[in-house]
């Protein structure tokens, strides 16, 4: 028999560090990601902390001498702070639901009329020497979630399998289990990339990054070009996503990657760099930054994505990472079973962008 006599039936083996080893470039996210600590449960939260916003927009005309303006967001307004609307400063006196109470041309700048969608930034409180302690604002962090997802595949060689002799393979048993890890570590990429949440008994699925993405997203029928990189990557530091150690990535598939290439050579570096484990990528220079620019045919062949590897962890659920058990003989066969238990955590997904419908 050609297949190792050493396996013990029911004793499962972990083979996730193994799995992450595999051909990197069918698995690049996984290869770069990696795995992050266990989740607890099968509906894996974590909580999100975010600033208060510092600007909105007008939601309504204001002439000059108007002293109530209405704003689409009153979050980042309180009384006495100083905000400003084109290059006129006001003074907030009071806040009632989206409509603020003002003094016009604060510090001696000009009263003006300004029009529905201007900007409106708040930009600091109004110290005054002795006064009070002033009243705390406090933002409530959010509960995020998804869920875990099974993955399992089964190996099973026939007894005539594992008589006869295999060209080129010593051992068929585990050449099997290769493959089928290969394929798990597969499935799990596309999910990371492309699951959509779903939850039913028994049955649980991941939400992909694909899904989670929501709020820097463009869709428009374009080709993909540099000022749509350039403007995807200003979106994101608007949104304060390079503030703190970042690690932005570009993720293309094939197609896209060809376009990428025929990119201004002066913004396209070519000299390749080994990133983790195998992975080969260039790197792109934007007016936000230079981003390393990772091939992944996972995804569709009209996007691009823009993601953060700091943001992004892929956890097995506790005591569920990849493992291997031997079954033993079931009749004139053995089988085996490879299985594991994943989610995906995309944390603030305002950092994180997609460009769809690439032509």
């Amino acid at each position: 028999m050609i297949y190792k006599t050493n396996l013990q039936v029911g004793i499962p083996e972990s083979v996730s560090d193994e799995l992450l080893w595999l051909n990197p470039n069918q698995i690049p996210l996984l290869s770069m990601v990696g795995f992050a600590e266990a989740a607890a449960n099968t509906k894996h939260e974590w909580l999100e902390d975010e600033m208060f916003a510092t600007e909105s927009k007008l939601a309504a005309d204001v002439l000059a001498g108007d002293t109530s303006i209405s704003v689409e967001d009153a979050e980042p307004f309180r009384a006495d702070v100083i905000a400003r609307v084109g290059s006129e400063m006001v003074k907030v006196t009071s806040v009632s639901g989206t409509t603020l109470t003002v003094e016009r041309g604060y510090a001696g700048t000009t009263d003006a009329d300004h029009t529905t969608g201007d900007k409106i930034e708040f930009l600091f409180v109004e110290g005054v020497e002795g006064a009070d302690a002033r009243k705390a604002r406090f933002k409530q962090r959010t509960r995020k979630e998804n869920y875990t997802q099974i993955f399992d595949e089964t190996i099973s060689i026939s007894g005539t399998s594992l008589a006869v002799a295999n060209y080129n393979i010593d051992d068929i048993y585990d050449y099997e289990r290769s493959k089928k890890m290969l394929e798990l570590a597969l499935q799990l990429e596309k999910a990371a990339i492309s699951g959509i949440k779903l939850e039913n008994g028994q049955i649980r699925q991941m939400n992909g990054i694909r899904n989670q993405v929501v709020t820097h997203v463009d869709s428009a029928s374009e080709a993909l070009t540099m000022d749509k990189i350039n403007n995807l990557a200003q979106d994101l530091y608007e949104a304060g996503a390079f503030a703190s150690g970042s690690d932005h990535v570009l993720i293309v598939p094939a197609k896209q990657k060809r376009v990428v290439s025929q990119f201004d050579s002066t913004k396209v570096q070519l000299d390749r760099n080994d990133r983790v484990r195998g992975m080969v990528v260039d790197a792109l220079v934007t007016d936000f930054g230079e981003f390393p620019v990772l091939l992944n045919n996972n995804l569709d062949a009209n996007e691009a994505m823009l993601v953060d590897l700091n943001r992004v962890a892929i956890r097995p659920l506790r005591g569920r990472e990849f493992s291997h058990e031997f079954l033993g003989k079931k009749g004139d066969y053995v089988e085996g079973q490879i299985v594991g238990e994943y989610t995906l955590e995309l944390y603030q997904e305002k950092a994180h962008g997609r460009l769809s419908n690439l032509t």
